[in-house]
């Protein structure tokens, strides 16, 4: 998660760093309507504007040191020698050193009032990707000083004053701005939505972590977001095999990150159920994701699953026949159940739908679910979304069924943009 965050924040640095670059090029004779650039320093910045615009970097380098070897100079000379490095810092991919140059015109008594947004904007991302979190939260409360924050800044400060211990503060900053961008019409900022998260579990608050958890699956999908919301789901109380393997479906589809020892938990399960052929594609999944690998509890369990999953596979032709003339569907459910394990998921929808027409089933909340599965499974989610709203009565089951509903609605927003 934390490593999420940083990728983000990184993300709208570049963005901010380049829009300054781009128009601050011409600090040396467009300095500011009150102070100019002495006329020794004013000389070699000149010649490094011309590199610059000649894309030759190391000679535009070079004229910036020879102002700055220059004696005497003013606040606003030094100022400018920093727009200067920072501009070139940027150009040559060296972020810290443009770090460096940014917090020197941030701290400068000769910053002017027209740049001062910028300039300690990009100190805040770039400090940020220095992890200098303190540095972060003294550019980022002057910017907040001067109005309402840019979330591209807010988002960094409520990591800084996370990673600062400050919890409550950082949880804050990340909600306001999270509720901001929702009432905007936009996505909350993936690492403001990280925060809360963490605030909201440090303060044991696991129902408000699961409901910030799916505004994140939702938005953007994040394997680890997903992975930590099915765990979450495993919380509820009454869970019961079927609801556990609904769970580790959705795990394998989202992709969620799965460490290997919950992939022999999974197959040991879909064994117990008597679905032998998943619990092998499952331990399969778990050794091309490479986290499964020899000698692992899971890929130790293939050699008792594999003989049971092919005496399987030999009689699923002669059940089927046997569920589709069962006059009631417990048999069809069944089979649903098995045909998702095997992939055929068209047969899988078919199977439930008689189950379901047919009725006597146990729990009828069991073939809703893998009737959504298997109809998410072909791309059908609008249908799938609509069994899984059939799903009630069982909160453990609701719950498998409101997680799937998301995944199938990620599935259609994305499918939509694309």
């Amino acid at each position: 998660m934390r490593q999420s965050l940083l990728r983000v924040v990184f993300g709208a640095c570049l963005v901010a760093a380049a829009a300054f670059s781009a128009g601050s090029a011409s600090a040396a004779d467009k300095a500011s309507s009150s102070e100019k650039v002495s006329a020794a320093v004013g000389k070699p910045l000149v010649a490094a504007q011309t590199a610059m615009k000649a894309n030759d970097l190391t000679t535009a380098l070079a004229h910036v040191h020879e102002a700055q070897a220059v004696p005497d100079r003013t606040p606003f000379d030094d100022f400018t020698i920093n727009e200067f490095l920072a501009n070139i810092a940027i150009g040559m991919k060296d972020y810290k050193a443009a770090a460096t140059s940014f917090e020197a015109m941030a701290d400068s008594p000769a910053l002017p009032e027209d740049k001062k947004s910028n300039v300690l904007t990009n100190a805040v991302l770039l400090a940020a990707n220095e992890s200098d979190w303190q540095r972060v939260i003294k550019y980022g409360e002057a910017l907040e000083a001067m109005g309402p924050l840019d979330p591209k800044v807010a988002s960094p400060m409520s990591v800084a004053y996370f990673n600062t211990g400050n919890a409550a503060k950082a949880t804050a900053l990340a909600q306001s701005q999270a509720a901001a961008a929702t009432a905007a019409g936009k996505a909350p900022d993936q690492a403001a939505l990280d925060i809360v998260v963490r605030g909201q579990l440090k303060q044991n608050d696991y129902a408000g972590a699961a409901k910030t958890l799916e505004t994140l699956v939702a938005n953007y999908g994040d394997a680890n977001d997903w992975g930590e919301l099915i765990d979450m789901a495993f919380m509820t109380k009454g869970l019961h095999d079927l609801d556990a393997l609904h769970l580790y479906r959705l795990r394998i589809v989202t992709g969620a990150t799965t460490p290997a020892d919950d992939y022999a938990i999974m197959a040991q399960v879909a064994s117990q159920l008597t679905y032998p052929v998943e619990a092998v594609s499952m331990i399969e999944h778990g050794m091309s994701k490479g986290v499964v690998k020899a000698g692992d509890k899971a890929s130790g369990l293939l050699a008792g699953l594999r003989p049971k999953a092919e005496k399987d596979k030999a009689s699923i032709a002669e059940f089927d026949k046997l569920a589709q003339g069962h006059k009631t569907g417990d048999y069809d459910l069944k089979l649903a159940e098995t045909y998702y394990g095997y992939g055929r998921y068209g047969d899988a929808a078919d199977a439930a739908q008689r189950a379901i027409t047919k009725g006597g089933n146990k729990d009828p909340n069991d073939a809703q679910m893998v009737l959504g599965e298997s109809l998410a499974m072909q791309g059908k989610n609008a249908e799938a979304a609509a069994a899984f709203a059939k799903v009630s009565g069982n909160a453990t089951t609701e719950k498998s069924a409101h997680l799937w509903t998301l995944y199938t609605q990620r599935k259609s927003t994305t499918a939509a943009t694309q």
